[in-house]
């Protein structure tokens, strides 16, 4: 189905979209009868089952629990997000779209069978120190997750704020799991956080969510960059999870002309084929540029977004691959409301023809190592909160309005692919630690006492320096050169030093395999002493030659600390360093350059 080629689907106006979608018990019975798959059959085969484990099993079995056995066995052959949930449980999703909540700030999932992180939250203890999407979180509090319910995961990362929670990560790409050490706190979730001008031209905005507020939120954010006569505007969906559907439809409102098709859903039970399409006048006019900052934290309704900007040629699509979280979730509530069963209907797609959605989220029963379940701020009536059985990957050419070429498979490619610059090892270190803004938090006082300006253009002195790696002494931070990781590899291999509770196997197992004299390890203990004064030297290096970026970092966290999260300030000082939104900037001032790349493609002959 495409734009071009005219309508395949049923016309839905916007007005009264179900955000939550409650079906009473028979309704699918035609639908269910169609599939000719002996239904009726297999469940009294279920019931006879399940029947006579309760009556005659060698023990006694809870019925509830033999029954959410059964029910976590179904769930585990069908897609990622498709979940049961107790009446905790689904009070636990009803706080993620509230928008308040304690905690550290991430939506995590159960992903290969591991608690995963979906998406940090902006501004929030997890955002701050690093946590990023798609790690693995493989213990909390010293004890593994092996196994672990999401609702137990949840229970124990949240917590009362200001006290302190230690996770270990493991992250693709990095040698050995990360151990963070996060603050918790009171997590407010705003859709716009910040909007503001650049360069005298260029408007800017934060979208956070898709939440019943977020489209007024951020028109009324547009209407005074236009009152500013903005020539050109950045929307920002980077790390968005997404959201409420008609929000969607409300956001893309807010930059398309009328009528125009935003996303299409396929589903299999009646009702679930459907179109949505803007039914108001753009705020921003068509003439003013538009770039959209995505990422791989880009998903479900900031997906369906980009995807409509990008077909319709209305903006260029700036960053790296969104997350690729296409299908529609549905709320069953069973047994009076007490239990809820979130289950995946349709999958949606682009307006032309692409589905958001990628293959590798298929149905659990061909590829067993996919999530679990997950708790998200879209759960509840989500845009795109989840995944499910999907086509292979889509080799198809699609075209936009103006015939430039666009392609499938999963997620939303950008137009220009700009990937974020990555930390320094020592600087990632520090953040994973949270130790600018903990710094910051303990240094304030006595600069309030000192009354020292804190101020964009503060200086960060040599005091302030060395107070800071005072504090970092007393957290007991360790920093390590790659090579200082190789040398303590080394040194446990050969027994000099202690480095866990597998060290005197392995060391034994080595000096058997080496046959080291006594002599030989005492020759082998003085070297390493030398080679420590270097690496040791090595370390101060490191610190010397980040001392420009580590004062700059404390800066931001003393103006968080004194201003917000939340402050223009923080942001525009913030975005000072953001090479996506550096490069969003060029492409916006740059002469032709952003209509070279919304150029009409050739015609076909």
């Amino acid at each position: 189905m495409s734009f071009f080629t005219g309508s395949l689907l049923g016309k839905t106006p916007l007005t009264g979209v179900a955000v939550l979608v409650i079906v009473v018990s028979g309704i699918l019975v035609d639908t269910i009868r169609a599939d000719n798959d002996n239904f009726y059959g297999n469940v009294t085969r279920f019931d006879d089952i399940i029947s006579k484990v309760h009556q005659n099993y060698v023990e006694k079995i809870d019925s509830k629990a033999l029954v959410d056995s059964a029910i976590n066995g179904m769930m585990s052959n069908l897609d990622p997000h498709t979940t049961y949930f107790e009446q905790k449980a689904f009070e636990e999703l009803r706080i993620h779209t509230e928008g308040r909540f304690g905690g550290l700030g991430i939506q995590i999932s159960i992903r290969d069978n591991v608690l995963t992180v979906m998406t940090p939250i902006e501004g929030t203890p997890a955002s701050r120190a690093g946590i990023q999407s798609g790690d693995q979180i493989i213990e909390i509090e010293g004890k593994s997750t092996k196994g672990i319910k999401l609702d137990d995961a949840v229970s124990k990362l949240r917590g009362e704020p200001g006290t302190i929670v230690t996770i270990l990560i493991r992250r693709k790409g990095e040698d050995k799991p990360i151990t963070y050490k996060l603050t918790r706190e009171i997590i407010e979730i705003k859709s716009v956080p910040f909007a503001g001008v650049f360069n005298d031209s260029i408007g800017y905005v934060r979208l956070t969510q898709f939440s019943e507020n977020s489209g007024q939120e951020l028109e009324q954010s547009l209407k005074i960059l236009l009152k500013k006569n903005i020539k050109a505007i950045i929307l920002d969906l980077r790390l968005n999870p997404g959201g409420l559907l008609p929000t969607a439809i409300e956001v893309a409102a807010k930059f398309l002309p009328r009528k125009s098709l935003v996303v299409f859903t396929r589903g299999r039970a009646p009702g679930q084929n459907k179109e949505y399409s803007v039914d108001a006048m753009p705020v921003v006019p068509a003439a003013v540029p538009m770039v959209v900052l995505v990422n791989a934290g880009s998903a479900s309704a900031s997906e369906i977004v980009a995807g409509a900007i990008q077909d319709w040629d209305r903006g260029i699509i700036l960053g790296d691959t969104t997350f690729g979280k296409g299908s529609v979730q549905s709320i069953f509530p069973l047994n009076d409301k007490a239990y809820h069963l979130k289950l995946t209907t349709a999958f949606y797609y682009t307006p032309s023809g692409r589905c958001i959605n990628k293959p590798e989220n298929a149905v659990r029963t061909a590829h067993a190592n996919i999530d679990d379940g997950e708790v998200d701020s879209a759960a509840i009536g989500d845009a795109a909160a989840g995944d499910s059985a999907a086509p292979p990957r889509d080799t198809t050419i699609y075209r936009t309005k103006n015939n430039r070429v666009v392609y499938g498979g999963g997620g939303i490619i950008p137009d220009t692919v700009v990937l974020p610059s990555v930390p320094d090892h020592l600087i990632s270190a520090l953040f994973r630690n949270d130790a600018f803004f903990r710094f910051a938090n303990n240094e304030y006082p006595r600069l309030q006492k000192r009354k020292t300006k804190i101020e964009v253009g503060m200086k960060i002195d040599d005091g302030i320096m060395k107070a800071f790696r005072v504090f970092l002494d007393s957290t007991k931070f360790q920093f390590k050169t790659y090579a200082g990781v190789v040398f303590d590899d080394f040194k446990a291999r050969i027994g000099i030093i202690d480095t866990g509770d597998t060290a005197a196997k392995k060391t034994t197992a080595v000096n058997n395999e080496a046959q080291l004299t006594k002599e030989d390890l005492t020759s082998v203990k003085s070297a390493a002493e030398q080679i420590e004064k270097v690496l040791a030297r090595q370390m101060e290096l490191e610190f010397a030659g980040q001392d420009t970026r580590i004062r700059n970092y404390i800066r931001e966290a003393l103006l968080v600390r004194e201003l917000g999260q939340d402050n223009d300030i923080v942001y525009k000082s913030l975005l000072e360093d953001d090479n996506q939104f550096k490069a969003a900037l060029e492409l916006l001032t740059a002469k032709g350059a952003y209509a070279r790349l919304l150029k009409p493609a050739p015609a076909k002959n």
